[in-house]
């Protein structure tokens, strides 16, 4: 396995949007599971204010982040959302794909990146405090989780570049 980091380009559209949907048909509770179009995708691309980067080996895309910085006088910071596919899971990709993305991001202006993540959601915290990000606080029961039968909080996470 070669896995090289990029940026986003249009010819991965359908490839992303194959991947999204095997992340929403394992039920993955991560934003992309919801994109349903590929126009949404390739407005991700245009946006001057949205970072889209992938892990690729060869034409196949493993891992999506997504960057989105923030508007007006939050345009220092940016929110980052991840996903790996379900066959590259447990090689570290999410890991190297954000500190990747970070440099990539300092360069850019952003100061400050900033995570939300699924308190069940075990593999990307420990993902995220490996890349030096630390623990900002909560949104208390979040939600309920059907499956698990809990309520899960949303973990804030953030990390100064």
């Amino acid at each position: 396995m070669s896995i090289r980091f990029r940026e986003l380009e249009e010819k991965d559209v359908p490839k992303v949007i194959s991947m999204f949907s095997n992340l929403s048909s394992e039920r993955t509770e991560v934003s992309f599971v919801e994109i349903a179009s590929m126009d949404e995708i390739k407005a991700w691309i245009k946006s001057p204010d949205t970072f889209v980067y992938v892990a690729a080996d060869g034409d196949v895309i493993s891992a999506v982040l997504r960057a989105k910085r923030g508007k007006g006088n939050k345009k220092h910071s940016c929110n980052l959302t991840v996903a790996v596919d379900y066959s590259f899971r447990g090689n570290s990709i999410a890991k190297e794909l954000t500190e990747y993305a970070l440099r990539l991001l300092k360069n850019e202006g952003i100061k400050i990146a900033r995570a939300y993540i699924y308190s069940n959601n075990k593999s990307s915290i420990n993902t995220i405090l490996a890349c030096g990000f630390s623990f900002a606080g909560n949104v208390h029961m979040h939600h309920y989780d059907e499956k698990e039968n809990i309520y899960v909080d949303d973990l804030i996470f953030h990390k100064l570049l």
